[in-house]
């Protein structure tokens, strides 16, 4: 581990197009399969209105209609933003540890589903369910519907991450497995 360093080049490229790509799946996963019921309000609008809300920032201040359908800017943004500093964090790792890249990226959604809608999120309180108004959003307590949902889009999220980080690695002629710094 000591003597490497990163390829700022891939680093930078690899979180620019892996983010932006990654954004794209993870949204448009939740189209297909939404991780939870009508009227129940995401745990990114909750964030926003508790931590920005006093600044006078609302989950639906960036709101807009495109063709009929009301698009939640704040919470879109909000996905976007997470998806490039996630994506930043595993190309950074995968420089230290590459076992972070472990089934093409498949494992490291999966940890970060655990992590961060298992327990973070519901630990933080910004996870109630409407099904169960008596439980907090703890993994153990989502509906299957809702938990397969989550796995299923950080899987595939975290795929395109894998995927966009090997085609920066391609392109700028570098080994697509293993180690990708310089020593």
């Amino acid at each position: 581990m000591l003597g490497k360093q990163i390829d700022l080049k891939i680093l930078f490229l690899g979180t620019i197009v892996a983010g932006f790509i990654s954004s794209l799946v993870k949204w448009g996963s939740e189209v297909n399969m939404p991780p939870r019921m009508t009227g129940e309000i995401s745990p990114p609008a909750a964030h926003i209105d508790a931590w920005l809300g006093p600044l006078g920032v609302h989950s639906n201040s960036l709101d807009y209609m495109y063709q009929g359908h009301l698009v939640g800017g704040a919470v879109t943004l909000y996905h976007w933003i997470f998806s490039f500093i996630f994506a930043f964090v595993y190309i950074f790792l995968s420089a230290f540890y590459p076992k972070i890249r472990a089934l093409y990226g498949v494992v490291y959604g999966i940890v970060i589903t655990i992590v961060m809608h298992g327990f973070l999120i519901p630990a933080l309180g910004f996870r109630h369910l409407a099904y169960d108004s008596s439980a907090t959003g703890w993994l153990w307590n989502l509906n299957s519907y809702e938990f397969f949902s989550e796995i299923l889009g950080h899987i595939y999220w975290s795929f395109s991450i894998e995927v966009s980080f090997v085609f920066i690695l391609a392109i700028l002629h570098k080994p697509i497995k293993g180690n990708w710094t310089s020593k």
